[in-house]
């Protein structure tokens, strides 16, 4: 009898043996596993890398120099074949207009601030902030406006676009009626790059 529980203790120790071996196997992967990095994952993966300026539209939110604006209204322009928009943003540091368009080809993206106050009219050269503007398109196109504009829902508009010599300055002049006076913004010409755009939700970029 004592033979047989000897032999009986030996199995018995030798498969502890085995499981304890077994048992430090799997901790050791593991760790092995828990003290690798887990991968990062791009929280915008899903997103597409570039926007396309032509596709902005209300309720889509867009990043300028680290500010979010909301886009409340947009509105369509059309003149002898050309299109471009005109987007209304709005955003903490107060409201600004986005214009897109094409030019030949070449994407022209401006960003607009209203200046009031001025009583400035597109009549021969404008001087405004000690410099000297000169004219370098005028015209009259008909629009259609959606969400929050503060034009009519469409009609017909005056523009006249004016720049410094050096092409740094730009100053616009619009008039969405006859008996209206001149509402007078300055830009700045931006690349595609300098916004970051997130489309409402629900819709194809």
């Amino acid at each position: 009898m004592s033979d047989v529980l000897l032999v009986l203790l030996i199995v018995v120790l030798a498969a502890l043996a085995v499981l304890a071996a077994v048992i430090l196997v799997l901790r050791r992967r593991n760790l092995a596993r828990a003290s690798r990095p887990r991968p990062r994952v791009d929280p915008l993966a899903d997103e597409p890398d570039l926007y396309d300026p032509h596709q902005i539209g209300v309720g889509d939110v867009i990043t300028y120099a680290g500010i979010d604006h909301v886009v409340r209204g947009t509105i369509v322009l059309e003149e002898g074949g050309m299109t471009w928009r005109e987007h209304l943003l709005d955003g903490s540091t107060g409201r600004r207009w986005l214009t897109v368009e094409d030019d030949e080809g070449d994407l022209e993206m401006t960003l607009w601030m209203r200046r009031e106050g001025t009583d400035l009219t597109p009549d021969g050269d404008v001087v405004l902030d000690d410099r000297v503007h000169r004219m370098i398109e005028r015209g009259r196109a008909s629009y259609t406006a959606e969400g929050t504009t503060g034009t009519p829902p469409s009609g017909t508009m005056e523009y006249a676009d004016y720049a410094t010599a050096d092409k740094t300055g730009q100053l616009a002049f619009e008039r969405w009626a006859a008996t209206q006076s001149w509402e007078v913004s300055t830009g700045r010409s931006i690349s595609r790059g300098e916004l970051t755009v997130y489309h409402r939700t629900g819709e194809t970029p």
